[in-house]
């Protein structure tokens, strides 16, 4: 499993769990970032890239989840969900642009992404290192 996230608290978090790609940039840059992995690594998607109900513009963090593969061919569905993602991107952030947010509002948009990534890894019955640690104290 790959995780690709500009978000500094799922590196603090979970950055152990897989390979792990940090994004220096925002939502749109993590986005271009699966995308350039899917193309030239050939991974496929493991999480929806436009995954919660959060809109684009509404948020400054993303974590995606992705797949390594040993195919030699680009997963054409991966492309596509990416793609339609980045346009959506697109759309919300020239129709309406993010504020300059305060670093409590980004604290909080970091906790949501964590824990949205966080229930990926439940559903996908991933148990983080969070998850070993609180198990180990009871």
């Amino acid at each position: 499993m790959i995780i690709i996230t500009n978000n500094p608290m799922v590196k603090e978090k979970m950055s152990e769990l897989a390979v792990f790609c940090y994004v220096e940039g925002d939502y749109g840059d993590v986005l271009a970032k699966v995308k350039q992995q899917i193309i030239e690594k050939h991974v496929c998607l493991l999480s929806h890239p436009l995954s919660g109900s959060i809109k684009p513009n509404e948020t400054y963090y993303k974590t995606i989840f992705a797949s390594e593969t040993t195919s030699q061919y680009i997963d054409i569905e991966s492309l596509e969900y990416i793609e339609s993602a980045i346009a959506v991107y697109e759309k919300f952030i020239k129709n309406k642009q993010r504020p300059n947010w305060s670093l409590a509002v980004l604290n909080d948009f970091a906790f949501v992404d964590f824990y949205i990534a966080q229930s990926t890894l439940d559903r996908m019955g991933v148990k983080s290192e969070i998850q070993r640690s609180e198990t180990n104290k009871n």
